[in-house]
């Protein structure tokens, strides 16, 4: 399937003691192609205004995030956790932004709301399911193979489940 047929978007609320050039930099940890031109257009400041802000970014590139991923041998974590809100062609999951600040990658689960807030991170497309299988694919699946909603996936409060 053709990458450029997998919408990715994201966004992130910003408020309090949020800095927006610091969540910003954490973005572009994931998203290498959003542009610091962007900052300027968005309303922000610090200490941030009373109030929430939300920023949303569309048309982004995952290959960074899923590069990232493999780097740190969490491709069947990221299938399950990716896929765990997935509906017909649409899914939705969380970034923690304070692993994205130090370039790893950290799922929220359970509607968790970590400590320095989080990037909600929305994939839509046809055949999305299967896209994230190939997407997330590494060469432990040979032995092991995996699927969306298996045996294998982590359970609902993210705690793993034993392979072995």
């Amino acid at each position: 399937m053709p990458e450029e047929a997998i919408q990715v978007s994201c966004s992130t609320i910003l408020s309090g003691a949020d800095d927006p050039v610091e969540v910003f930099n954490s973005l572009q940890k994931l998203f290498p192609e959003v542009v610091v031109d962007g900052l300027e257009d968005r309303p922000c400041s610090f200490p941030m205004p009373k109030g929430k802000v939300q920023w949303d970014f569309v048309n982004l590139n995952l290959d960074a995030i899923l590069e990232r991923m493999a780097e740190e041998r969490i491709l069947d974590t990221a299938l399950d956790a990716m896929s765990q809100s997935l509906h017909q062609d649409s899914t939705i999951f969380k970034l923690s932004r304070q692993a994205a600040m130090a370039n790893k990658i950290s799922f929220c689960v359970n509607d968790e709301e970590p400590l320095g807030g989080s990037f909600s991170i929305k994939l839509s497309g046809e055949n999305l399911g299967k896209w994230l299988e190939d997407a997330t694919w590494h060469q432990g699946r040979q032995m092991v193979p995996r699927n969306i909603g298996d045996e294998h996936r982590m359970s609902g409060d993210g705690t793993s489940r034993s392979i072995f």
